[in-house]
């Protein structure tokens, strides 16, 4: 079993991961800038049985996606980071903003989502398949890889 450990910038919102993520990607849909102020957003999609996360301090505000989904996207009530998301469509799954977690050396996007909404200056990782919109779920889930 691993320990992956995370929180919000306060570090009032604290979190353990058990098992490795599904799959690490970049979002640059105008939700996760705007939640993130930045061009995009690190994340790490894990099954939801594999987060704990001390629910003190958390708030949420309910967001529909680009793509229609309602996304519920959790924060720290005190200093405001955005910690997880948890999509209704996909009940079993967990984001986590990889920029909460205490080693960010342990992010390497898979893939790049949304990438139709980057700004005109963006800079994508070299060799990282790009969607202009959503991946293809079983690349989001890990079950096929890209070369």
């Amino acid at each position: 079993m691993i320990s992956i450990s995370g929180g919000c910038l306060c570090e009032k919102v604290r979190y353990k991961i058990s098992q490795p993520p599904i799959s690490q990607g970049v979002c640059y849909c105008r939700q996760c800038q705007r939640s993130g102020g930045a061009y995009g957003g690190p994340l790490l999609v894990l099954y939801i049985v594999t987060f704990e996360c001390s629910p003190e301090g958390l708030a949420f505000c309910t967001t529909r996606s680009d793509d229609g989904s309602t996304v519920m996207r959790n924060f720290c009530k005190e200093c405001g980071s955005h910690v997880f998301s948890q999509i209704t469509d996909l009940p079993e799954i967990i984001t986590v903003k990889a920029a909460t977690l205490d080693d960010f050396s342990l992010f390497a996007p898979e893939y790049l989502v949304w990438t139709r909404s980057a700004g005109p200056s963006c800079a994508f990782p070299a060799r990282v398949p790009a969607f202009s919109e959503d991946a293809p779920l079983n690349i989001v889930l890990g079950r096929t890889r890209q070369p």
